[in-house]
């Protein structure tokens, strides 16, 4: 029952939420048109005539079929936040991931900047920095980053399945300790739904058969934390995802890129 209600769903948010525009008004032009031509023809007189029969069935369909439609959509429409605290990390090494346009001078700033080199420093300018001093720097730099305790290890953005199943925002992996590592979501937003849990998946594209269970989905909307399993290797994990385990539907995930070695 489940798998039906699993292809029925995946089958609303692939191709009815997509087309919701065109589909509607024809749905309503049949409806319309289906009652217009049984109130002409009639067809509602046996109800009436047997009307305690009609209720003796009617009652006990209404009865099941509420409480089940409910428990199954309800979901999709509910909202939850939690706002968890983030243990301190460096955060600068996540604008390495991504393209940096401005951070490119235009043609001329940098032609510009060839003249000026090309034309001599002056004698006031600092002495350059030497590959002894740079080396000093990067292992203060690391010295200080070390004292922080937790090191950011890959991050992602997350993304819905389809049109219906959204999801959004940023996932870290962060080294909390040494060989000790949380998944954290942050700015994050997904559809929501029955039986929903994150996993970790070596798949970067989302899910797979062997992902981790890190536990059931806190909230659809805010920041929070999974721990991940010291008995895992992380390096081979490779998104992070939000998985119905009820029906067998992605909702989301997030291909992990990895920022520190």
């Amino acid at each position: 029952m489940e798998e039906i209600f699993g292809e029925l769903e995946r089958f609303g948010s692939e191709f009815i939420y997509p087309n919701r525009w065109i589909i509607l008004p024809i749905l309503i032009v049949l409806i319309v048109g289906a009652l217009a031509a049984a109130w002409r023809l009639r067809l509602y007189q046996p109800l009436v005539d047997h009307k305690y029969i009609t209720a003796g069935i009617g009652i006990p369909l209404l009865a099941i079929a509420i409480p089940v439609g409910w428990y199954l959509l309800s979901p999709l429409w509910e909202r939850s936040f939690l706002e968890e605290a983030a243990p301190e990390f460096d955060r600068s090494a996540v604008a390495t991931t991504v393209p940096d346009e401005e951070s490119t001078p235009p043609p001329a700033t940098a032609a510009r900047a060839t003249a000026a080199s090309d034309a001599g420093a002056s004698a006031t300018e600092p002495p350059a920095t030497t590959a002894a001093d740079a080396s000093g720097d990067a292992t203060a730099s690391a010295a200080e980053a070390d004292e922080g305790g937790a090191q950011l290890y890959a991050f992602g953005e997350w993304q819905g399945s389809d049109d219906f199943h959204f999801a959004e925002g940023k996932a870290f992996i962060i080294e909390t300790e040494p060989g000790v590592y949380i998944l954290r979501v942050e700015e994050f937003s997904v559809r929501n739904g029955p039986d929903l849990f994150v996993y970790l998946s070596r798949n970067p594209d989302g899910w797979e058969e062997e992902a981790i269970n890190l536990g059931d989905l806190k909230a659809t909307d805010g920041a929070f934390n999974y721990e991940i399993p010291s008995d895992i290797d992380i390096e081979e994990f490779k998104s992070a995802v939000v998985w119905c385990r009820r029906f067998a539907v992605l909702f989301g995930h997030a291909t992990l890129e990895i920022v520190t070695e």
